[in-house]
């Protein structure tokens, strides 16, 4: 199977795993929309841009697909 990619450097992907602490823990996961495995679950997560770390990503990431906002991200606020 061949591959054709857009751009010329490695696609890099952040994703998040959200837990509760609660007795049964739970974890949080948004439905895919877009292929592949559109309407499978998943973690939320994406594709990182030039300017931005693996950290910086995952935020931006969790917040865009679930309105989330950590708790880390709202102590730097």
């Amino acid at each position: 199977m061949s591959y054709t990619y857009e751009y010329p450097r490695p696609a890099v992907t952040a994703d998040c795993v959200v837990i509760t602490k609660e007795n049964e823990p739970q974890v949080l996961l948004i439905q895919r929309g877009n292929e592949p495995f559109k309407g499978c679950w998943a973690f939320p997560g994406g594709f990182m841009n030039m300017d931005e770390t693996t950290e910086q990503c995952a935020v931006r990431e969790l917040e865009e697909e679930t309105g989330f906002r950590s708790r880390r991200d709202h102590e730097r606020c």
